[in-house]
């Protein structure tokens, strides 16, 4: 199956806040084979990660008005075409972002902007080196696209991709727009 959406982990705000800034409630409703659009999840780190699940109708996400209160890594993913982005916003200023776009066969493309926090480098070193060994076998591997989505779960503690972590399952439940009501 390939995963086109994005998700996005925020640290240093509320629950509340964050589904106030999002004009969305929370519904209650346990996802647990991932079939609504937009979800939710408290991670035990203090983490909280927010899933849409249709780049289709891409949400209108204010990356830079919702990290204003703490920190905000969004993650952008087109597993089809081996492209995917992730950016680092602090208090509403984006630090850094990196992107691999395999989408032209180039396996080895990495675009690092700002300043990436310390921890990236022996992750690059090593993605890289494995990306040219593959290359030189001619096996179909993707070591540069996965960096940037490792790279943001050692910082969070999730990836899209996995269902159970060291620390145990994330509980995702549903949250909807808020519907206006009218007099």
């Amino acid at each position: 199956m390939e995963y086109n959406f994005s998700y996005y982990s925020f640290c240093g705000i509320s629950k509340a806040d964050l589904l106030s800034g999002l004009g969305m409630q929370d519904t209650g409703t346990l996802d647990a084979n991932g079939q609504y659009d937009f979800t939710m999840a408290q991670l035990p780190d203090h983490w909280i990660v927010f899933r849409y699940n249709n780049l289709g109708r891409p949400p209108a996400v204010a990356r830079k008005e919702l990290s204003r209160q703490g920190t905000l890594i969004a993650c952008d993913v087109r597993e089809g075409e081996h492209v995917c982005r992730v950016e680092c916003y602090e208090h509403g200023v984006l630090k850094w972002s990196i992107s691999h776009d395999g989408e032209a066969g180039d396996t080895l493309d990495l675009e690092v902007v700002g300043i990436v926090p310390p921890t990236f480098a022996p992750m690059r070193r090593a993605a890289f080196a494995a990306q040219q060994k593959a290359d030189q076998a001619g096996e179909d591997a993707h070591y540069m696209y996965w960096l940037p989505l490792d790279f943001a779960a050692s910082l969070t503690g999730y990836r899209y991709d996995r269902e159970k972590f060291p620390w145990g399952t994330p509980q995702f439940t549903e949250i909807e727009p808020v519907i206006p009501t009218t007099f």
